[in-house]
């Protein structure tokens, strides 16, 4: 009877302290990528993302260990965005191959830009995880894209903004109401004189392509997944208030070289899309 009763006591005990770990655990939330970074630039925070599938028991590990540790759990909801991403899943598997994930699990650090800044293809402890966490804590980490994405050639003021573009492509401008709808941006634009066009991206500063500025931020989160499925390239968000309301910049980017920008710029031409030549 004895052995009965402190069997049943320890079990008990198992159960609460089972219990506490997940109370305690990592609140990961279930976003795509480009979810996932769209919240982070809200929330001007740095983004962990953990790659993972319900076979992989390194995964099963680092959430019964290294996730469920409190001090782990306090930080990454205190100081992060965390999301974590099932690779068996249509969008999570998509998300995997936009990374180039081959290994799980993978930890991939991203600041508030949008930017992998880190990425662990391992096992990390709750020690370990706390020193990466720490490490990449950091305030450049959290400038949000606004920030981050330096494009003085694009102001949300009373006037219109000249646009300089590079080659062939139109040089254009866009005045302060901007609309959800690529088209009706586009139907803003109006030609300028040739001799206003670059004739060569500057060397010095990295460039990239301006594909749409958006006001609703689930409408964002749709075109950032288009643009990134459709051509392959990542693409950024650059947050920027005016008189209240916030303007969502989406820019594909950065290009190493003009030839690679012009073949994205001639990709998006065929499909009836225009870019805007921006400076990051």
């Amino acid at each position: 009877m004895k052995k009965f009763s402190l069997l049943k006591g320890l079990l008990l005990v198992l159960s609460l302290f089972t219990a506490s770990q997940k109370l305690h655990a990592v609140q990961f939330a279930r976003l795509s990528l480009a979810e996932a970074k769209a919240r982070a630039a809200q929330l001007q925070r740095p983004l962990l993302i953990h790659f993972a599938a319900n076979w992989c028991l390194p995964c099963q590990w680092m959430d019964q260990n290294t996730f469920a540790d409190p001090e782990v759990s306090t930080y990454l909801s205190q100081q992060y965005l965390a999301v974590k991403i099932d690779v068996d899943e249509v969008q999570g598997y998509a998300d995997k191959e936009a990374c180039g994930v081959k290994y799980l699990p993978s930890l991939l650090i991203f600041n508030a830009s949008g930017i992998v800044v880190s990425r662990y293809e391992e096992t990390l402890d709750a020690a370990q995880m706390l020193e990466v966490l720490r490490k990449y804590d950091t305030p450049a980490n959290r400038i949000a894209p606004r920030t981050a994405y330096a494009v003085p050639v694009v102001k949300l003021n009373t006037s219109n903004t000249t646009i300089t573009q590079i080659g062939q492509h139109e040089v254009a401008t866009i005045s302060a109401e901007v609309d959800d709808d690529p088209a009706h941006l586009d139907a803003q634009r109006r030609p300028v004189t040739s001799s206003s066009l670059t004739p060569a991206m500057p060397t010095s500063r990295k460039m990239g392509v301006q594909v749409g500025v958006y006001s609703s931020y689930e409408n964002v989160i749709r075109q950032v997944q288009y643009f990134e499925k459709k051509f392959y390239k990542t693409v950024h968000i650059s947050a920027q208030t005016n008189n209240g309301q916030t303007y969502y910049h989406l820019i594909a980017g950065p290009f190493e070289t003009p030839a690679q920008m012009q073949t994205y710029l001639s990709a998006l031409q065929k499909d009836g899309l225009k870019g805007l030549i921006v400076t990051l």
